[in-house]
This record gives structure tokens, sequence and C-alpha cells, in this order.
């Protein structure tokens, strides 16, 4: 701290108007900061005070009572001024012993003047020292920020910004990042460990001696700057000092995340092998040790996300590359980004429990439709237990792409192992026999509805949704009763009369999904 950058009380009474004035009260107080002058004629202070007024009064709202002036003082130290000047002789003659004794237990100083004094003059002289000491702030911060760019210039800057903020605030430092262990700069580690670190996870508010500030970038927290002071409380000028450190550090770590970009970009041709299954599980294991040697494996999944039908080409990577690692990594995962076709792709190896592995990736794809600017699919494939099976989640993610593509499906989850019957379908497909069982099934309903350009397919589909209710059933289609008896009427001549009955609904229900998934497949 830098006390040249603040007026207290013991440095207004040096001036030359406090040169007969006296101490009454408080002087343990003197070291207390002054915001502003204020001249106060009034007893009930209410919401007049922000705190940190040097007062200048002549008493003449409380002369004649004395519980009048001590409920005056208590309200004083309840709003939070620094101290006040009181004028002697015309209003007042002496302060109640109580208003003392008072102001003693709280450090509260009272100056006192046995003469009249200029209250114009005192404010005059005490705003040019605030003024004074205001430009004085302003030239810190600049020579503040100046060494703050020099260090950003230097190896190991983080590091080092964080040690100059500790020495030139004299206070703990605390370093918060989103993934790695915190950096404790303090006389005091031990006790920031015991007491404080635990209490920040239960979302510790900022109060006098705590300032907690968020490292932002690209529209995600990537960080947390805590500084804590062992003794006098924390001002404007600290705040401001931790708001310059914290924009220095979101700097210093964006750069870092470029250059990660930068590197993997060109081992893209390495992850690109990866996807296609030509590397062994002993040398992806060398790999990711050499990429970050903490790395826990605890299994991989891969996600493609299609950004509103956009040519990869078209779009700005290193910056998509950097907000997508941000927000994944946040959630437990080391990301591996590469590009393909019209597709984004991260394989996500999960450093945390197996059991919550989707909830985060949830909880990531929901921030990132946040955070992306424009519309976004985006397709999670299966979980590979060995880092040789990130082929198979590849495989998956794309044919989970495929289905959310579909014009037909609009609702359907992002993971490949929640599509249920698409899932079926898919088998199905590439064993050869999916239009032998359309055909079995449905088949005359698709010919009927072809030739004479009917709606045979669509109504049976919505009856099987509702269950068999032909009243709901009529309603969603915006039919009448009338017209929906003569479509199910051809749809029982042309299904049998036990189209309903479990076993052949249920093979219904599939040929009708696999149909139109087909149908969308082949038109892409």
């Amino acid at each position: 701290m830098n006390p040249a950058v603040r007026l207290t009380v013991q440095e207004i009474l040096q001036n030359r108007n406090f040169q007969n004035a006296k101490v009454l009260a408080g002087k343990n107080g003197l070291h207390r900061i002054v915001k502003w002058i204020h001249i106060m004629e009034v007893t009930a202070i209410e919401e007049l005070l922000n705190g940190s007024e040097f007062i200048l009064s002549t008493g003449v709202a409380m002369s004649e009572n004395e519980e009048l002036f001590l409920s005056f003082f208590k309200q004083l130290i309840e709003f939070g001024a620094a101290g006040i000047c009181l004028e002697l002789g015309t209003y007042i003659q002496v302060v109640p012993k109580d208003v003392i004794d008072l102001a003693n237990r709280h450090d509260f100083p009272i100056i006192v003047f046995n003469c009249k004094v200029r209250f114009v003059d005192i404010t005059q002289d005490i705003n040019t020292l605030l003024i004074n000491k205001h430009y004085q702030m302003i030239s810190e911060l600049e020579e503040y920020s100046n060494r703050l760019n020099q260090l950003l210039l230097t190896s190991n800057s983080q590091q080092k910004i964080l040690m100059f903020l500790h020495e030139h605030l004299n206070m703990s430092v605390i370093f918060i990042p989103k993934q790695g262990e915190l950096t404790i700069l303090s006389k005091q580690k031990r006790k920031i460990i015991e007491q404080i670190v635990p209490r920040l996870k239960d979302d510790m508010k900022n109060d006098e001696i705590m300032v907690r500030q968020p490292i932002q970038a690209i529209n995600q927290q990537l960080a947390e700057l805590v500084i804590i002071s062992d003794a006098a409380p924390i001002f404007d000028y600290e705040k401001l000092i931790v708001d310059r450190t914290a924009t220095a550090l979101a700097q210093n770590t964006l750069r870092e995340l470029y250059f990660e970009v930068r590197r993997e970009a060109s081992e893209s041709g390495w992850i690109q092998g990866w996807l296609d299954g030509i590397h062994s599980e002993d040398k992806l294991n060398r790999y990711l040790k050499a990429s970050d040697p903490d790395m826990i494996s605890n299994g991989s999944v891969v996600l493609l996300l299609e950004i509103n039908q956009a040519d990869v080409s078209s779009l700005d990577i290193p910056y998509l590359n950097i907000l997508l690692r941000s927000i994944l990594q946040s959630k437990g995962f080391s990301v591996f980004f590469t590009t393909r076709k019209r597709h984004l792709i991260l394989i996500l190896v999960n450093n945390r429990k197996k059991t919550d592995w989707k909830l985060r990736v949830q909880a990531g794809i929901d921030e990132i439709k946040i955070a992306m600017e424009t519309e976004v699919k985006i397709a999670v494939g299966r979980m590979a237990n060995q880092l040789t099976e990130v082929k198979k989640s590849y495989q998956s993610a794309e044919e989970t792409l495929i289905i959310l593509d579909s014009k037909t499906n609009e609702c359907l989850p992002s993971f490949y192992e929640d599509l249920y019957i698409y899932r079926l379908i898919s088998i199905v497909k590439d064993q050869g026999v999916l239009e032998d069982f359309i055909e079995d099934y449905i088949g005359p309903l698709i010919k009927y509805d072809q030739e004479y350009n009917g709606k045979l397919l669509e109504t049976l589909k919505v009856f099987l949704m509702c269950n068999g209710s032909k009243s709901e059933t009529a309603s969603s289609l915006f039919i009448v009763r009338q017209t929906l008896y003569q479509r199910l009427h051809k749809l029982f001549e042309l299904l049998g009369d036990d189209f309903m009955s479990s076993y052949k609904r249920q093979a219904i229900e599939f040929a009708i999904t696999a149909y139109l998934y087909q149908g969308y497949s082949k038109s892409q």
C-alpha cells in the first residue's frame, strides 16, 4: 500500500488551519482515511453519508440536548465517518464525557477549536489536498500499469506479475485458475490455506479486507485473483490496482492459449491420425504425457460441432479453439482440437470420475451454445474406454450429427447413447436389411401416398403417438373426425386389423422412424 495516494486525519491536522486545534478524543484513529470533507449541522444522518467523510460542525443542532449529541456521534460512527472537527464557544461549550468515551472506544477522532474558524478556508485547503492525492493516485496507477506491461514481455510473466502485486500492496495474493494448482503469495500462507481457501469455495464475498476479481477473456472466466489485507482496510486504490493486474493476467493467459493453439495446429495431422485409428495405445499415452505430464486419462469422447452450415475456412478458428477449450477444460476435460470438412472436432480426455462425465459435457454444451453468436449443432459420440477407441467415438458422433440434422426430428439429444431407436436403425442399415424391413411393414402405405398423394403415413405416425386416441389425433392433424375415420379405415385395410397389437405396433413405429430417417440421409 502507498500512503502517498490517500489522505488521513493525521495529515489534515498538519494543515495550517489546524495549528490551534486539539485532538479531544480518538487519538488511535488518526490513521483513518478521508475521502471527502462535509459540513453537517443536522442530527439525523440517515443516508447523508457514504463513509470516510471528515465532518465540520458548529454543533448548533445539538447545543442544548446531550442525548441528541450522543445520538449524533453514534450515527457518525455507524455510517463510517472518518472524524469530526467541532467549533466550541459559539453554540456548544464542551463535549459531553459520554461522547468522549464513545469516541475513544471506537477510535473516532474528535478535533476541537476553542475559537471561531472559517470553515470555507478549511474545506478549500482539504479539497486541494484531496485533488492532489487523486492526481498522485492516477500517476501511481499509470506507473504500475507500465511495469505490468514490461513484465508481460518477460518469461514466466504470470508468476512475476503476482509477485509484483504482492510486494506493491504488501498483501496476501491468491491466484485461482480454472485448471491447475492455485498460487498463494503470503506471509501467512498456512493461515490462508487453512482458513481462507476453504471459504472461497463457499462464494465468500468481498469485504473491507478482501477483494475477489475474476480474470476474464473471450467472455469466459479463466481464473480468479484474490487479495487479502492483514491489517488496514482495502480502499479504492487497491481495488484499481487489482483490476489492472487482472487485465494483465487475462492478456497473459490469452497469449498462452494462442501459443497452445498454434502448437496444436502444427500437430493437427497427428490428431487426425488419432481420429483415423492409426496410432497405438502406447503411442497415444506417450503423446498425452508429453502434452501434459499431469493429465489423467479416464476415458475419451469426441464432440462434433456444425456451425450454421458454414465452411470452416470462413470461421475464426483460433478464437473458437480458445473459446471451446476454456469452457470444456473448466468441466474437467483435456481438449484436442482439429477441423474436418464442415465440422469442428474436439477430442475430450476425461480427467475426472466417469460417473458424471455426461452431466459435465452437457453443461459445457449449454455454455457453448450461449457463447456462440450463431446457431450450432453439437453431437457427442460414445465414451471410449481406450484411447485407440476414439475412432469409434468419432464415427458415432458423425452418425449422431446426421440424425440431429434430420428435419423430421427436432428435439433429439446430443449424445449418441441417448438416441435409442436411431442406434438400431444405424445397425440394421449397416446390415443392408433396412429397406426390406420398411417395405414389409409400411410399404403399402408408402405406395398409396405416392400414387394418390395421400397422408396415411403421417396419420399413422400421429395416431400411434396419441396412443390410438381418435379425438387427440384429429386435433393434432387439424382434420375433422369423419376424415380421420376414412383414413383409419384405409390403414386397417392396408396394414391389417392387428396393426395396433403390441409387437406389430413396435415394428411399425420402428419402420416409420427408419423410413423418415433414411429419406433424409439419402437427400444428404
